[in-house]
Formats: C-alpha cells, structure tokens, sequence
C-alpha cells in the first residue's frame, strides 16, 4: 500500500490524525487503507480476526446475533472509533458482529502492531484507557434500557435525547438504538402521531408536544 495514501487517510479526518499522531513510525507503514461500499465490510461474532480497524470514514453498526437469527444492536461506531481492538489486546474471538451501513474506509493494521502501538505510545495508551471505559459506560446504560424499559420507553427516550441534543432522528436510526422490531417501532410512532405527540411523515421525526411524551415514558414504569 502507497504510504502517502495512508498518511492522506489520516489526515482526512481530524479525530483520526489526533489519534495517528505519536504512533510508531513502523506500525504507520504496515497500515493499509481498505474501502467498502454498503454491507461488504463484516466481521463475525464467535471468530478470530488478525486485525484491528480504525474507522476514517462512514459508520459500522455493532450487533449481537442468537442461533434462531435475533439480533439486538449494540452500538453505531462513526470516524475514530476502532474496530476489535479489545479482542486483539486480550486475544479472544470477536464478542459482537460488524456490518457497515454506510461506504467506509478504514485503516487496516495487524493485531500486533496495534498492541505494539499501545505498549509503545503512551498518550495513545491513555487515550484507549478513556475510550475503552467510555464504551463500557454506553453498554451498561444500553443495556439497563433493554433490559428494564419497555419499546415505547426505549423510544420516548431516545427521541427525547436527540431533542435535547437538537439532533434529527430517523426510523431507521432507531433501529439501531432501540431493542425491538422495525414493525414495533412503527406501531408506536403510529400510536404517537395519532396521540398528537410527534410528527413522524417526514424522515426526520418532530417532537410536537414534549411534556405529553415525558408523562408516557414515566407512565409506563
């Protein structure tokens, strides 16, 4: 691989560059760039992979995957997040499936180097120490609103969190953030809109009366 097509990856994203920046000159070289477009880039739970990706560009969905083909969704990873480096550090087969839903290029290293990079980089050492923790954080509240929540509560939440993020949501987007069928989701959307709560005909869904959504999330505790 063309060393100045890896150094153009790394600098087209700057989350990324911050995160290349003091790494071991020799671990940069042996990377690769590597492109895919939808669905063609997965990575199975149960299996042992000999690399580790750090995502420049596009987003992979994260899943869990039982015999009987039901699968809940974990997380969304976005740019600079990377992609079985747990399972490289502790050796062990991939705990999660990955699929992209969206083109993506990503940085492509050895196991090894990853670990060599992390034994021999100490700010990129730190860095994976907070961003290691704050996954674990995100997993656990996930998982209490599995768990413990109901569809309706897991929906009300999340278009509650993107409304105070001032950030759009989509149906499709709650998919990925909500642990209940695509069929489900469009039951209770529909039974918001007709409540006069959301406004769910365009892609982006529109809270319309908020303090109502938040009565129906604490009723249904």
């Amino acid at each position: 691989m063309n060393i100045e097509k890896v150094y153009e990856a790394i600098n087209s994203n700057r989350i990324v560059h911050e995160i290349v920046a003091n790494a071991p000159l020799n671990v940069i070289e042996r990377m690769q760039v590597v492109t895919f477009e939808v669905g063609r880039f997965m990575l199975h739970q149960d299996e042992y992979h000999d690399y580790t990706y750090l995502l420049v560009e596009g987003r992979v969905k994260v899943y869990l995957i039982s015999p009987n083909g039901k699968s809940v969704v974990l997380d969304v990873y976005g740019p600079g997040m990377f992609l079985g480096e747990q399972e490289a550090i502790i050796k062990k087969p991939y705990s999660a499936s990955i699929i992209n839903i969206t083109p993506v290029t990503l940085l492509k290293m050895s196991n090894q180097d990853f670990v060599n990079w992390s034994q021999h980089d100490h700010r990129f050492a730190n860095r994976m120490i907070s961003y290691l923790s704050e996954q674990i954080y995100h997993l656990t509240k996930r998982t209490e609103r599995y768990s413990l929540y109901s569809a309706m509560q897991q929906i009300g939440l999340e278009l509650m969190q993107s409304f105070k993020e001032q950030r759009p949501i989509s149906r499709e987007q709650l998919t990925y953030r909500v642990d209940t069928s695509y069929r489900n989701i469009n039951r209770v959307l529909k039974q918001l809109s007709e409540l006069g709560i959301i406004d769910a005909s365009k892609p982006a869904i529109k809270i319309i009366n908020v303090e109502e959504l938040q009565r129906i999330i604490k009723s249904e505790e």
